[in-house]
């Protein structure tokens, strides 16, 4: 009833716009009408795009309405000459864009009617422009048509594939462990572990398939059909996607929700639906056909896996539901009971392929694990164990982004050593310090999804705001005799992304990792030993030579300066005789701190080059430089006050001889005996002085 209002005004609108009564001379149009009309068209499309009108009910009606008050405006704004033709074009886009296909050659010729049927009153419309006009609406129709054919045939492929990469991550949930197909010297990225998955499924699509059409042929059937559980959108469903048919009509990747229609009843409530004698109503409202196929009875089966039958729905998990329905006769109990073991058939090819999937990247996991402990075994770099074994993480546990925390000694700070994947924001500095203090209380990994948190993590709710995009993360401590050595972090846009299986595997990858660390810190302890002076802590005279060898070709390479200094404390010989050789130990000591609190940090190399004698290696200094710093140590070791049981006991001073690169000398030998001769000098004229060396005239 609601309709006949809007039917009267479209009357009265038809017969004003063929009555030709409302045609005005370009001329004789008011500006403030012309903009008005302007205004309301343009007012009005932009309604029909934002309340997406074509694709709504009731849309044939919008575009006769709509066709037919921009044909008025036309005319009452010049007709033949209107600038508001143009309206009408942006009309044909918006209708076959938002609506169908066809709706573009609708108001092509809806329009045109009009136009012929006032053509006399109008002198606009006078020789070929009709004719033009006619031939440009009809060919932007066309073209239209085909973009919104193109578009259509897009959104159906989207969709397809997105039905695809749902399958293949409930695959990843339900039946993969990790990645798969790892070949020998690489692991899978995140693209081909999907690949893989995607390549499951399709062939669980084709498997399918082929036992429907043996399925069709042996009851005979019209139509066997199966349609696999899914989620769209948050909804629960039920997608076609596999069928024989002897049907053309049969809709291609169809989806029912969980409740509504036959199949969607079959699904939820766990039970078979038959139907025979189905009558022509029921028939048309099958949702599988495109069209109304002549029906005479109807079988949906659930398709479960787990045990227990149709009267035992515990421990049952819901694939999918098979359908078939024949065009003559019924369904016997002979042909229902065989209907009921080829349901029982699809169920274990499902299974089937589930567990292939599963034990092909189990292998593959384990064939990565191995992999990774091989390279530990040659790896004796912290940073090089920590970026391979964080690679492996990344590329066999589906996440975004990962991070592997090493403990400082003595204190409760894990510093992030090695990260992976993409943040979006800055890159955490440190572990958090509510998982710092819980993991080093429990020892335990923390396998967290949210909206379900962890027991014992004290303060975690309030984080949970600024998460951000991340849904689900994984912690695992790296463990080495209950000593806990750092964690590996695991970040994941996906809910439920790490399951009990990746927590494992990653699991005995962090006591892997954890090893080669505690190797890799033993190596380093030692080399550290045999590099380092036992008493003052400074590099030994072997390790003193190697480097001064490596900055000299560094500075010949790219053309830069070096300083050597070379130091030695005033009347040591003495001074051991007054005080004794602990003493003199002390001192040793303290004038090597002295020197390493000087000079730049990671830049500068302090050595002992022997007894009282130290030497400093100057990468990237000049002459003045080196003088500049070589009496910063002078004066910083004079002003040392050394005392026992707090009370000042006496000062030590230094002689330093400063020699430079290229100037005094190119090679190692060289410049050490320019330094000295500067060293010589300082003590010959009275000691606690620098002196820069300068050659004998």
């Amino acid at each position: 009833m609601k309709k006949w209002p809007a039917l009267i005004v479209l009357a009265a609108a038809f017969y004003l716009a063929v009555s030709g009564v409302c045609v005005q001379q370009v001329e004789d149009v008011p500006l403030a009408w012309l903009l008005c009309a302007w205004a309301l068209s343009f007012t009005w499309l932009f309604f029909l795009l934002r309340q997406k009108v074509f694709g709504g009910p009731h849309p044939l009606l919008f575009l006769l309405g709509t066709t037919l008050g921009l044909d008025l405006f036309v005319q009452s704004t010049g007709g033949g000459q209107s600038p508001l033709v143009f309206a009408v074009f942006l009309l044909m886009g918006l209708a076959t864009w938002e609506g169908k296909a066809r709706y573009g050659y609708w108001v092509a010729f809806i329009f045109g009617l009009l136009e012929v049927l006032y053509l006399g009153r109008d002198p606009g419309l006078q020789g070929l422009s009709p004719y033009l006009r006619w031939a440009t609406l009809i060919v932007c129709a066309f073209f239209l048509s085909k973009m919104a054919k193109t578009r259509q045939e897009k959104r159906i492929l989207d969709q397809r594939l997105e039905t695809l990469k749902n399958d293949a991550d409930r695959l990843a949930s339900q039946a993969e462990p990790s990645s798969v197909d790892v070949p020998k010297d690489l692991l899978l990225q995140e693209e081909s572990r999907f690949t893989a998955r995607l390549s499951t499924v399709l062939e669980l699509e084709r498997s399918l398939a082929r036992q429907l059409v043996f399925f069709q042929r042996a009851l005979p059937a019209h139509s066997a059909l199966f349609f696999h559980a899914d989620s769209f959108q948050g909804r629960q469903v039920l997608r076609l996607r596999a069928f024989s048919s002897e049907s053309n009509d049969v809709a291609q990747d169809l989806a029912v929700p969980l409740g509504e229609t036959l199949v969607g009843l079959c699904a939820k409530e766990g039970r078979r639906v038959l139907l025979n004698q189905v009558t022509q109503d029921s028939a048309r409202a099958l949702p599988y056909y495109l069209k109304p196929n002549p029906v005479s009875c109807f079988l949906a089966l659930p398709v479960t896996l787990g045990e227990g039958g149709e009267s035992s729905k515990e421990g049952q998990e819901l694939v999918g539901v098979l359908v078939l329905d024949k065009i003559r006769g019924d369904l016997n109990e002979k042909e229902v009971d065989l209907a009921e073991k080829l349901a029982t058939m699809l169920s274990e090819t499902v299974q089937g392929s589930r567990v292939l999937h599963f034990s092909k990247t189990k292998t593959n996991n384990l064939h990565a694990l191995l992999e990774l402990s091989k390279s530990f075994s040659h790896l004796l770099k912290i940073e090089a164990v920590l970026k391979t074994a964080l690679d492996t993480a990344v590329e066999i546990s589906p996440c975004d982004c990962g991070y592997i925390a090493l403990r400082e000694e003595g204190s409760s700070i894990f510093t992030v050593l090695a990260s992976n994947g993409s943040w979006g924001k800055e890159k955490p500095e440190v572990l958090e310090e509510e998982f710092s203090g819980w993991m080093l209380e429990n020892k335990r990994t923390i396998r967290y999804v949210r909206g379900q948190k962890e027991l014992g993590t004290g303060g975690f709710a309030r984080k949970e705001k600024t998460l951000g995009a991340i849904q689900s993360f994984v912690i695992v401590p790296l463990l080495v005799r209950e000593q806990i050595l750092g964690v590996l972090r695991l970040n994941s846009s996906t809910v439920g992304a790490f399951q009990e299986y990746d927590q494992d595997i990653l699991t005995t990858l962090a006591n892997q990792t954890a090893l080669a660390i505690d190797n890799a810190f033993k190596v380093n302890s030692i080399e550290a030993l045999a590099q380092r002076d036992g008493l003052t802590g400074a590099f030994n005279h072997r390790t003193f030579q190697e480097k001064l060898s490596e900055e000299l070709v560094k500075a010949e390479r790219y053309n830069k300066d070096l300083c050597l200094v070379l130091l030695d404390v005033d009347h040591f010989k003495k001074f051991n005789d007054n005080y004794g050789h602990q003493e003199g130990d002390r001192v040793l000591r303290t004038v090597s701190g002295v020197i390493q609190t000087t000079v730049r940090n990671k830049v500068d190399t302090v050595a002992r080059y022997g007894g009282e004698e130290f030497a400093v290696i100057l990468p990237e200094a000049d002459g003045n430089m080196g003088r500049e710093l070589a009496e910063r140590i002078r004066k910083n070791v004079e002003a040392h006050l050394f005392e026992n049981d707090g009370k000042p006991l006496y000062r030590v001073t230094v002689s330093i001889g400063v020699s430079s690169y290229p100037f005094d000398g190119r090679e190692p030998k060289t410049l050490i005996q320019t330094a000295d001769k500067a060293l010589y000098q300082a003590k010959a004229g009275g000691r606690n002085c620098v002196r820069v060396f300068e050659p004998s005239k």
